[in-house]
Parts: structure tokens; sequence; C-alpha cells
């Protein structure tokens, strides 16, 4: 299940589908509700919400959910926080 929420999480981010807000390199700021939402338009099969925050709580690269302003001062929104990839290697 993680593996298919990475790969709808990075196919996302590749195609500028969803947004990464954190201003920090070393994290990664997304919204779980649109990585669900892009993961239909991208072919990403992935479980309903709730049993996918139950798991995505236990990725080793989650850190905490918090509200975020993106880099550009817009509206703060509820998001989860990770470390990037490039944090993790």
């Amino acid at each position: 299940m993680i593996e298919r929420f990475w790969s709808a999480a990075n196919k996302g981010l590749e195609h500028e589908v969803i947004k990464n807000h954190s201003i920090d390199p070393k994290l990664l700021a997304i919204r779980l509700v649109a990585v669900h939402a892009a993961s239909e338009q991208l072919g990403v099969a992935l479980p309903p919400v709730y049993l996918l925050r139950k798991a995505v709580r236990r990725c080793p690269r989650f850190l905490r959910i918090r509200w975020v302003r993106g880099p550009k001062g817009t509206r703060a929104v509820s998001c989860w926080i990770f470390k990037a990839l490039a944090a993790v290697e």
C-alpha cells in the first residue's frame, strides 16, 4: 500500500498534478486527499483515504501533520510532512 502511495505521489509531483507546499528542500509537504484524487487521474489504484491515513502514519519518512503556507505565501493548508527522498538516502 505504501509503495502505491509513493508511486502516486511521485507521479503527481512529476506531472505537477499535486504540489509540494514545503519551502524546505529536505521536506515534502503534500495533501493526502490531493494524492488520492491525483491517483485516479494517474492510473494508480489506492485504498480509501481512511485506510491510507493509517498506513502512511507508519511510513518511516512520515514526520507530522501540520498547517503549511506555500512558497508564495498562499493560504495555509493542512499537509502531511515527510522527509524528502534525497534527505532519506
